[in-house]
């Protein structure tokens, strides 16, 4: 097995990865209490220390999305170059109870030319299997309502996979609607490049 492979999976096997540093500071924390359960919730920014936790999540969530994450692309450089440099391409808040960090939300912004305002976009919404169902979700989107209604944002966005009933069940709920009549188009990589070369 490669070593990239090796690193990976160490990072994977844990049940609980732990924060980095000590939390007892509340600045830029939001703190609550999950509604059902009444979990001790922390949510938070990521820290560029904790990158390494960061990455284990991400490849948790492309392993729930069935894909074989030794050949994705992926790699922890990546990940801290683009999301903690001094001009972000994405954001992440972090979910932590009892010290443990157990899920997170990638986000960016972006823009609607019609409507004339930002519109936050969700990329990663994932939780570790236990924490589910327990109001953590429906927190962390809470969490991000309020970073769109702090910028201004005239939509909060993003995309579910249609076999994920669970979370489509807790999106309505919360009042968002799925788009029929709005198919999503991806160049990726090779074919993008081939428009650039010819």
């Amino acid at each position: 097995m490669q070593k990239k492979d090796e690193y990976l999976f160490d990072l994977l096997k844990t049940s609980t990865l732990q924060t980095a540093g000590n939390h007892k500071s509340q600045s830029n924390t939001s703190t609550v209490v999950a509604r059902q359960t009444k979990l001790n919730l922390h949510i938070r920014p990521a820290k560029p220390e904790e990158i390494d936790i960061l990455y284990a999540l991400v490849c948790e969530l492309a392993l729930f999305e069935g894909k074989d994450v030794t050949s994705l692309s992926l790699t922890k450089e990546n990940l801290f170059k683009f999301g903690f440099s001094k001009n972000p391409y994405y954001h992440t808040e972090l979910a932590i109870v009892d010290g443990n960090i157990v899920g997170y939300a990638l986000y960016f912004y972006t823009f609607s030319a019609n409507q004339g305002f930002p519109i936050l976009y969700l990329e990663d919404l994932y939780l570790k299997e236990e924490y589910r169902k327990q109001g953590i979700g429906y927190q962390m989107l809470k969490k991000l309502a309020q970073h769109a209604k702090d910028h201004q944002c005239c939509r909060l966005e993003w995309h579910v996979f249609s076999w994920n009933e669970l979370a489509i069940r807790l999106y309505q709920k919360l009042g968002g609607f799925l788009k029929d009549d709005l198919i999503q188009v991806r160049l990726e990589r090779e074919s993008f490049e081939n428009i650039t070369d010819n």
